[in-house]
């Protein structure tokens, strides 16, 4: 008798345990919220508008990577998809991120769920 007590306590137990535990499942469920930016990219007359998950913590820069084949220097995007920046006709990428120009390189902006960043080639003239 006392060992059908035993053994009916530690089943019951187990089974509390087993059903009360999370498995982790929870934290994982609030770590990998389908987080998503809106992603423009226009190529001259060719525009690409869609909405690309990433993950928290991801810049302008690793979200476009993530997207498109990218050349960059120093944080600057010089070409996408194989179209380059053109310097000697002041042609150059430029993003804006929820229609503002960015005030950093792509690799400097952290990006937030619900962001619209655009990127375009824009020719840029010295004021000097």
């Amino acid at each position: 008798m006392k060992k059908l007590c035993k053994f009916l306590l530690l089943t019951g137990l187990v089974f509390l345990l087993t059903a009360c535990s999370d498995n982790g499942n929870s934290s994982r469920t609030e770590t990998s919220k389908n987080l998503q930016v809106r992603l423009i990219v226009k190529t001259g007359s060719d525009k690409t508008d869609e909405k690309v998950s990433f993950k928290k913590g991801d810049t302008v820069m690793d979200v476009l990577k993530a997207n498109y084949k990218v050349k960059e220097k120093g944080g600057f995007i010089t070409a996408i998809d194989g179209l380059s920046q053109d310097e000697k006709a002041g042609r150059y990428w430029m993003f804006d991120v929820n229609n503002k120009l960015a005030p950093k390189s792509a690799d400097k902006i952290k990006v937030k769920d619900g962001d619209k960043i655009e990127f375009y080639q824009k020719v840029y003239k010295d004021k000097n």
